[in-house]
């Protein structure tokens, strides 16, 4: 794959592009995080937020490595509970703080209930529930932040899900 930075409104965006078959690789997430790092330390910003793939793959635990925190985003399935045993695991064995959020947790609310009980049971903390809303795909289709597009609803559910993610895992 090859790497970029862009420029946002909301600052400097390290990402890559695969092409058709190729594999993400842990060294070419390696090289994203490097190049962020040193935005980040030039521009002297606090955090450096990483958008880890899904799994627990050579991606994942190239995402995890040397950070400071994780926030584990949960779906309310059978194999999304599976998923997170597994990811948690993996934050564990690097000494990564973790926090669990559910994603659409109105759609699966006896799957809800139980992330919550094993996040209790694991002493994770759990820093929201965010609901199904068509908005997400909306502001898709704009190309707009889903904080910024639409009634404003989801923009205070996300920004307590991260309020109690930075207190809670005692970040700020």
């Amino acid at each position: 794959g090859r790497w970029f930075i862009s420029r946002t409104n909301y600052g400097p965006l390290v990402h890559a592009s695969l092409g058709i078959a190729e594999e993400n690789s842990g060294k070419l997430v390696t090289i994203i995080r490097a190049k962020g790092r040193e935005l980040a330390a030039a521009a002297e910003k606090k955090y450096l937020l990483i958008d880890g793939p899904p799994g627990i793959g050579c991606p994942v635990i190239a995402a995890l490595a040397g950070v400071d925190a994780a926030l584990v985003v949960a779906e309310p399935t059978v194999s999304g509970i599976h998923d997170l045993d597994r990811i948690v695991a993996v934050c564990r064995h690097f000494n990564v703080r973790t926090g669990v959020c559910i994603n659409r947790f109105d759609l699966g609310l006896e799957q809800s209930n139980q992330i919550e009980d094993y996040c209790l049971k694991e002493g994770l903390v759990m820093t929201g529930r965010i609901p199904f809303d068509r908005v997400f795909s909306e502001a898709l289709v704009h190309g707009l932040p889903v904080t910024v597009y639409g009634n404003g609803k989801l923009k205070g559910i996300i920004g307590r899900v991260w309020d109690n993610f930075i207190t809670n895992l005692n970040l700020s």
